[in-house]
């Protein structure tokens, strides 16, 4: 879920807040990641597809309530999640990303982790040509230099603007 929100609004998450899901998602929290996502939606007024609105409205409604677990950043989401809006103008996100979610492991795989950076393009470049790599190997790659592979090397801007 966290994957496919992150997708989503790219173009309205910061270089602060993808810095902020990639380390949540790699420490075993896609809900903080989820609430970062939540966040930037809520105060841009950047729609969901309405498919994917459905699902993360059910996915919410499944945690448990703050009563029963009083985690303040469960109820945070909650509040945000009511400002989320949905459009029918953008289709469902296919969340079919590679397995990789860090550089690293690429490299390491292909036996060029310690390699000059041409043999890692060179690398990443093979991975990518097979894979779809999800937002956060996107970032990642971003953080690690390697942005200018990505179809995208700059991530789109929604400009605070309400459509897509």
């Amino acid at each position: 879920m966290a994957e496919v929100m992150w997708e989503a609004a790219e173009p309205c998450l910061t270089e602060a807040q993808r810095v902020t899901a990639l380390t949540a998602l790699h420490v075993g929290e896609p809900s903080m990641a989820i609430l970062v996502v939540v966040k930037a939606l809520s105060r841009s007024g950047y729609p969901l597809p309405s498919e994917l609105h459905e699902e993360f409205h059910e996915w919410l409604r499944q945690r448990p309530g703050a009563g029963s677990n009083p985690e303040w950043s469960l109820l945070e989401l909650r509040v945000m999640a009511a400002d989320v809006k949905a459009t029918a103008d953008v289709s469902m996100i296919n969340g079919c990303f590679g397995d990789a979610t860090l550089c690293y492991f690429i490299l390491d795989d292909a036996g060029v982790a310690d390699a000059s950076p041409e043999q890692q393009a060179d690398a990443l470049r093979a991975w990518l040509s097979a894979n779809r790599p999800s937002p956060s190997l996107r970032a990642d790659m971003r953080l690690n230099g390697f942005g200018f592979l990505l179809d995208t090397p700059e991530p789109p801007s929604c400009g605070g603007l309400g459509t897509p």
